[in-house]
């Protein structure tokens, strides 16, 4: 398991930011991720977390959490933790998501994948009337 000290304070490698490399694109890095099974186990959830290159700043998240009037003080890590998580989130969301566009053959990850991830997975089943309003996946 990955220690809290390090998912808060990144090494140097994982503060640089990502850069749009169209070679890159087809070498297919992240390969790997799509063969695995839609469900995400610990270790799953520590590899993905491993290969974010982009990061949610703090700043704004804080503001977002103190826009509430029940919320008060806000201690320093917790907008770096909440940001942390929502990386994770969002990277386990679009494995999935690109798994089911592969499955229909397109090259493009539309809303109608991601409302098909979130039906098709129990994880993301809190989802599912955010999703509603999106049209189904054609198969």
């Amino acid at each position: 398991m990955a220690d809290l000290t390090n998912l808060m304070n990144p090494t140097s490698d994982d503060d640089a930011s990502y850069t749009y490399n169209p070679s890159a694109d087809e070498e297919q890095p992240h390969e790997d991720l799509l063969q695995e099974a839609p469900t995400f186990e610990e270790d799953d959830i520590i590899k993905n977390f491993e290969k974010i290159k982009t990061h949610f700043p703090a700043a704004r998240i804080k503001k977002i959490m103190q826009s509430d009037e029940d919320i008060g003080k806000v201690a320093q890590a917790t907008p770096v933790v909440v940001g942390r998580a929502l990386e994770i989130f969002m990277a386990n969301l679009l494995v999935i998501s690109i798994k089911e566009a592969k499955k229909t053959g397109s090259k493009r990850i539309s809303a109608s994948h991601i409302r098909a991830a979130v039906e098709n997975t129990e994880q993301f089943d809190f989802l599912i009337d955010a999703v509603d309003k999106y049209p189904p996946l054609k198969h």
